[in-house]
């Protein structure tokens, strides 16, 4: 009886053993990568406010904070808004714009590669100051949705990882045009009631560019 319990205790001894062998051999858990990232580019498409629509050109910024395969961004845009050349009224504007976003990494090549390739996808908000170019404003939230690809290039420095490329993307942004005073109800076409226009402003732009980071 003695030697059974003897070994029982030499048996439970040496899986106890293993155990603290596997844990001190098992490999620390990797942090999440962390980037800063900033980028700068042009805007080329067409933008809405209550009803003024036309092609628009512009410029835009950016720096976020990467963690893992989300990033934390910071957006400014300046663009022009108007009339399209044949359209009879011509009103024209400048509108800025400030945001933030929520991106997301689809795919990507991974923080240890030397070729940097990230399709993404990004969620956010902001806020427009529309001036026109013969008086008034029009200030007002917005909402962004956009997709887009980085490529580029990671290399090495005393300080860590720097990357450098371009970017493509495609950002449509949804804003609510003001409401006309004394607008009436109407049909424009075939109908089961009529109802005011839609108030709802479309501005879609290809945004490319390039971008760097550490």
């Amino acid at each position: 009886m003695t030697k059974l319990i003897a070994a029982a205790l030499l048996a439970l001894s040496s899986v106890a053993s293993a155990q603290t062998l596997v844990a001190m051999d098992a490999p620390p858990a990797r942090p999440l990568p962390r980037a800063v990232d900033a980028r700068i580019g042009m805007l080329v498409g067409s933008s809405s406010a209550g009803g003024v629509d036309g092609e628009s050109t512009g410029i835009s910024g950016a720096i976020g904070y990467r963690i893992g395969d989300a990033t934390i961004r910071g957006l400014a845009d300046v663009y022009s808004v108007g009339d399209n050349a044949d359209e009879p009224m011509h009103r024209h504007g400048r509108a800025e714009r400030v945001g933030a976003a929520l991106r997301y990494s689809f795919r990507n090549t991974g923080p240890d590669s030397r070729l940097v390739a990230d399709f993404w996808g990004e969620l956010g908000g902001g806020f427009e100051h529309i001036a026109w170019l013969h008086g008034g404003i029009l200030d007002r939230p917005d909402a962004e949705l956009a997709v887009g690809v980085d490529i580029g290039h990671r290399g090495e420095r005393r300080d860590g990882h720097h990357t450098v490329g371009y970017f493509m993307a495609f950002r449509t942004m949804l804003g609510e045009a003001p409401a006309v005073p004394g607008e009436m109800a109407t049909c424009s076409g075939p109908c089961t009631e009529a109802t005011t226009p839609p108030r709802a402003d479309l501005t879609m732009f290809f945004d490319f560019g390039v971008h760097w980071g550490h």
